[in-house]
């Protein structure tokens, strides 16, 4: 029994520590972080935002839907059982296993991105936030919360939230990574090692 209270006890002291230096060291190194991102740190916060949102519009379904902008934007409860916006509704464990797949591979790839990829690492955090904080509203409540409504005259948008948004955002990033950036960062390398192959003869 006593060493079991020795553990129990030391185990408490490292969450405490943990607790308390970890956001420290955080705060302390935050341009670093931003410089380039930490992909699990951000990917927590962006599913923290997703959560933060969805349980508000839960706790306070009975007051919705609520219009903020007349014919243009609304505030609603809606439960998607389907995948993004609404679609495939009869669907239920295929988007759990296409999550799990994803953010199993995106983790594994972003282990081993190098610091100075850091459009990339904001890609790749967007994405996991976004699928994380879907994924657990399909496994805790077999169901996603979509709150944002957008109508265009006679046409209203399919209802979505927070993830859908990073998700859309982290998409659109890495593809204009991928087609855009990409080439450019791949000429400079070339360029770089033409001008040391230049640069070799006139020293030797």
């Amino acid at each position: 029994m006593k060493k079991i209270s020795i553990w129990f006890k030391a185990l408490l002291k490292t969450v405490g520590y943990t607790l308390c230096v970890y956001p420290a060291f955080l705060v302390k190194n935050i341009w670093y972080h931003l410089r380039s991102p930490s992909v699990m740190l951000y990917t927590f916060i962006f599913f923290f935002l997703d959560r933060f949102t969805k349980m508000l519009v839960v706790n306070n379904s009975h007051n919705l839907p609520v219009t903020v902008i007349d014919n243009i934007f609304t505030l609603t409860y809606v439960k998607n059982p389907g995948v993004a916006f609404g679609w495939f509704p009869d669907w239920r464990l295929p988007p759990i296993i296409m999550a799990l797949t994803m953010i199993i591979i995106i983790t594994y790839y972003s282990l081993k991105l190098p610091e100075e990829e850091r459009i990339t690492r904001w890609a790749l955090a967007l994405l996991v936030g976004g699928a994380i904080g879907n994924l657990y509203d399909r496994v805790m409540y077999g169901f996603v919360v979509d709150f944002f409504l957008f109508h265009f005259g006679s046409f209203d948008f399919p209802v979505f939230n927070i993830a859908d948004i990073t998700i859309d955002i982290g998409v659109f990033i890495l593809f204009v990574d991928i087609f855009f950036l990409s080439p450019e960062e791949d000429e400079e390398k070339v360029n770089s090692i033409d001008n040391d192959d230049d640069i070799a003869p006139a020293i030797a």
